[in-house]
């Protein structure tokens, strides 16, 4: 069952767990089918589900789908405006400065599920923004959080809080990985080591990247939403209450 935190008529807010696609063709596992076949026992015709943003595939948090056309017309409006407000959560490798904004140009590979930095002049070529600040910072793997190969950390690791002001394919990933401290598990952009839970099989390695906190405006009546969802359990990440008070249930 995929965690519920917001339940409207005019949407859903979901948690969504790694190890599953947003949008996927018939027969590949993802968020849109499972809500559908999650919804449909209770409803008297077949659920609309619409998707206006994406994760990917082993990024868990927070998602919001519309539940009819006008409000999927109305939320993807809200994204290509950039009136939403997207907040993550990451593990990275090095010891980080305590907080940056940055700005670069990167575009996606064609025919490949990989992105890069550019000069703004290359065909394809868009900016990229977000800015960050240091919450913590480690010298080996948080404390209840075992590597799936049993290896520690090698040298300090941060956790960082992620403001997205775009919303390009592997954006953060990208970016930090580029400055020399990719996304702890993250192989395809440069990590050293894995993240997990020893012995659980996924499709693709997972990565300690989590989408904290969404706000948007409400499709119908215009009010401002705030939504936060804390790491999954089953990746122990060592958020404080301090650190979810502050940052993940606050409404700035």
């Amino acid at each position: 069952m995929i965690e519920i935190l917001v339940d409207d008529p005019w949407f859903l807010v979901i948690n969504k767990p790694v190890d599953l696609l947003t949008q996927a063709i018939a027969g590949i596992p993802n968020v849109q089918s499972r809500l559908i076949e999650q919804l449909a026992p209770t409803m008297p015709t077949t659920p609309f589900i619409g998707i206006p943003h994406r994760l990917d595939r082993m990024t868990s948090g927070v998602v919001v789908v519309a539940r009819n056309q006008r409000s999927l017309s109305l939320l993807c409006a809200q994204f290509a405006s950039r009136k939403v407000t997207k907040d993550y959560l990451a593990w990275v490798q090095g010891d980080i400065e305590s907080d940056g904004k940055w700005v670069d140009w990167m575009r996606k590979i064609p025919d490949v599920a990989h992105a890069e930095l550019v000069s703004p002049d290359v065909e394809g070529a868009r900016e990229a923004r977000l800015s960050y600040r240091k919450l913590a910072r480690a010298t080996k793997e948080p404390s209840n959080t075992p590597t799936a190969d049993g290896r520690e950390a090698l040298g300090p690791i941060s956790l960082v809080f992620i403001r997205l002001e775009t919303g390009r394919m592997h954006q953060i990933r990208l970016q930090f990985s580029s400055r020399g401290y990719p996304i702890l598990g993250d192989r395809q952009y440069g990590s050293s080591h894995s993240w997990g839970v020893p012995g659980r099989e996924t499709r693709e390695p997972p990565i300690a990247l989590h989408a904290a906190r969404l706000q948007f405006f409400h499709p119908k009546t215009g009010e401002k939403m705030t939504v936060h969802a804390s790491p999954p359990d089953e990746y122990p990440w060592c958020i404080t209450d301090e650190i979810k008070t502050k940052y993940l249930e606050s409404n700035e």
